[in-house]
């Protein structure tokens, strides 16, 4: 935003003063609006003004009348440069520019403005600044009054209000005097932040946001000043809230708070609800709450600082029929199949070894069916022994280094397995996907955002959720779709329910009621508010005059430490896993390749046991008369 630079020059002393405030403002471009001075004057300005590089323009405002039209192209929308404005209450039409530039909004920090007065005028300028509705806490303006003792002697004051939309007084503080022989002689020290920050009780429009049903004016500071959790009151409004009574607290004033039940919405006639609706209309003058800035947001809303870090998440406790940590059947997993498949290969040439070894020998009592050998080599692997040694020294040493490699083979898998059950924490449900899919109970916090999200339906995975988690019934001595914190810790302890909420909102209430191993058994997963921008804004109306006070002030506490000592009360961590390590015992998918082999050898040991009973019984024989008798 633009402004410009009104300047009445008739005397070769105005000039001066003219070319010293350019030059105090640090301003690269002036207009200049006046009524009497002649073209030398001006050609004296532009003469001084093109030396120092600075770009002034000269309007007259002779006529009584401003039309807006003009005063919108005076103040374009784009300016490169710090732009400065002068104006002589000695011309007519001075107080009729001075309203047209109240009108528009064109008083703000963007500016620098002289108001000229002289003894004619010292009357008129008190007069026509009260009636003047844009002033602001932020305006750069500046009175010059010519001092009836000495003439060419002006003294500057610096005018500002606390807020005129809220029918406070205009006040001024003597900034210098200025003289043709000694230029600027300013008060030292002099700092506009210092003489503005005390707002002598002024009282301020808040609005916030509490989901709760007759809430009144007088019991939101009660309500937001409780310690720990309220109901209808997430954590980033209470953390807002603290960093807005420091403001309170340093620039003394009062808040008359307006509560909504949400942040945002809106009616098919295009009118904002909530909270943002209720600051796009600048109907409050500060927002105790925090906002995701996105692009969309940045037009209407100004941001003075940013802390909260907003983390959604999934959070429940690992229990074993959700957190298998192998994909496949735990018997198998110490091995990779090409090593399965080498151990394989070597029992089978081993059986061929034995079995050559026995047919080379001279002995044929030595030699065996297959099937015995196939025992020998099982029996080794099973560390049994074998039970008919041979008296041959090759097969001796073949059954020697076969019974070494197998108690090798043992020793180590037997470690794997032992180990894993031992060390390895379970891993669970890891991305939201997984989360939905799972035998997990979900809740979500009784919060506005959450309801909107199964309302709406909106983000990835919302509609999904709610098709597979909200809308199954539920049983009485189940966890609530929505509910509390303080009623879903006790459900998280005890496993199989999962919650939906902001992270820092749970972790003191886990703190205080799980133990330390059950805190290790803790997973979360991150929430289905996802935004590139995680860290909220605290929020004014857009060019709120209070934005660069309320910045600054900010800024300093966040310096000398105490944002962060407010970050630390409100943002809880997650606590610490102290606990032992955590022996999970052995599910039945672990251990089910064991019973398969189990069933299967005896399947296969009957039906063996069938064959050879059958063969072994003697085939009985019909005898015809006239057959031969064996």
């Amino acid at each position: 935003m633009l402004t410009s630079l009104t300047v009445g020059v008739h005397h070769r002393t105005t000039d001066r003063l003219l070319v010293d405030f350019v030059t105090l403002k640090h301003c690269h471009h002036a207009i200049i609006f006046d009524c009497h001075s002649s073209a030398f004057d001006r050609a004296q300005v532009l003469k001084v003004s093109h030396n120092s590089s600075k770009l002034v323009r000269f309007v007259d405002i002779a006529a009584n009348s401003t039309p807006s039209n003009v005063v919108r192209a005076l103040f374009t929308p784009r300016q490169h440069a710090k732009l400065c404005a002068v104006l002589d209450f000695a011309c007519p039409g001075a107080p009729n520019l001075l309203e047209e530039v109240s009108k528009h909004r064109y008083m703000n920090n963007t500016v620098s403005w002289l108001l000229l007065s002289r003894n004619t005028t010292a009357d008129l300028l008190p007069r026509v600044l009260w009636n003047t509705a844009g002033i602001q806490m932020n305006s750069d303006l500046v009175t010059a009054i010519e001092t009836t003792d000495h003439r060419g002697v002006f003294n500057l004051f610096d005018i500002y209000s606390k807020g005129r939309h809220l029918c406070k007084d205009i006040f001024q503080t003597l900034l210098g005097t200025w003289s043709a022989d000694g230029g600027f002689r300013l008060t030292p020290n002099y700092s506009p932040y210092k003489i503005r920050q005390n707002f002598n009780f002024l009282q301020l429009r808040g609005v916030t946001v509490i989901d709760r049903e007759n809430v009144t004016s007088g019991k939101v500071d009660q309500l937001l000043g409780e310690p720990g959790l309220t109901k209808g009151i997430v954590a980033f409004v209470k953390y807002h809230y603290a960093l807005l009574v420091v403001l309170r607290d340093f620039h003394n004033f009062t808040i008359k708070f307006r509560p909504t039940r949400g942040w945002a919405g809106r009616l098919r006639s295009g009118y904002r609800l909530g909270l943002l609706g209720v600051v796009q209309r600048h109907e409050t003058d500060v927002a105790a709450t925090g906002i995701i800035m996105r692009l969309s947001r940045q037009p209407e809303l100004d941001s003075i600082h940013y802390s909260w870090a907003f983390e959604t998440g999934f959070i429940y406790k690992i229990t074993p029929d959700i957190g298998s940590k192998s994909e496949g059947n735990g018997f198998v997993a110490p091995f990779s199949l090409p090593v399965w498949v080498a151990l394989l290969l070597s029992l089978a040439l081993s059986v061929l070894v034995l079995q050559y070894l026995a047919r080379l020998s001279a002995d044929e009592r030595n030699t065996r069916a297959t099937m015995a050998y196939v025992l020998d080599v099982m029996a080794c692997v099973a560390q049994q022994g074998v039970p008919n040694v041979s008296r041959l020294v090759p097969t001796r040493v073949a059954v020697i280094v076969l019974l070494v490699a197998n108690l090798v083979l043992y020793n180590y898998y037997t470690s794997t397995v032992v180990s894993g059950l031992l060390s390895s924490q379970m891993i669970g449900p890891e991305t939201i996907a997984q989360v939905i899919d799972s035998p997990l109970l979900l809740s979500l916090t009784d919060t506005g955002y959450h309801r909107i999200l199964l309302r709406e339906q909106t983000l990835p995975y919302s509609t999904r959720m709610h098709e597979r988690k909200a809308l199954p019934p539920r049983s009485p001595n189940d966890l609530p779709l929505f509910t509390d914190v303080e009623h879903a810790v006790p459900y998280l302890r005890r496993g199989g329910h999962v919650l939906h909420c902001e992270l820092t909102e749970v972790y003191p209430a886990i703190a205080n009621q799980f133990t330390a191993n059950e805190i290790c058994e803790l997973r979360t997963v991150e929430g289905l508010y996802r935004y590139d921008i995680r860290v909220m804004a605290f929020v004014l109306p857009k060019h709120s005059m209070y934005s660069e006070l309320f910045k600054i002030t900010l800024m300093r506490a966040q310096e000398t430490g105490i944002v962060k000592r407010i970050y630390r009360i409100h943002k809880i961590a997650k606590p610490i896993c102290q606990g032992s390590a955590t022996v999970y015992s052995v599910e039945l998918t672990e251990v089910s390749l064991a019973f398969i082999i189990l069933g299967v050898g005896i399947a296969l040991s009957g039906l063996i046991y069938l064959v050879e009973k059958r063969e072994s019984v003697p085939r009985r024989r019909t005898i015809r008369p006239g057959d031969p008798l064996q």
